[in-house]
């Protein structure tokens, strides 16, 4: 929220919110995204504000 626009990895995400060191992330992340854009995305399928960078991680947009 403090850089919108910024892409974060996986690995970043996953140390930021569980404070330890990210191992096999991906699937922890992924799931925990979905669950969050079910929550605020009017449509989660095409998300609006919380966008996946392909390759790269994830950022939000659109704020």
């Amino acid at each position: 929220m403090e850089s919108p626009g910024r892409v974060y990895s996986i690995n970043e995400i996953y140390e930021l919110f569980w404070n330890e060191p990210a191992y096999n992330a991906e699937n922890t992340v992924s799931v925990h995204i979905c669950k969050t854009r079910e929550k605020f995305e009017a449509n989660p399928k095409k998300p609006k504000y919380l966008k996946v960078v392909y390759g790269l991680g994830y950022k939000m947009g659109n704020i």
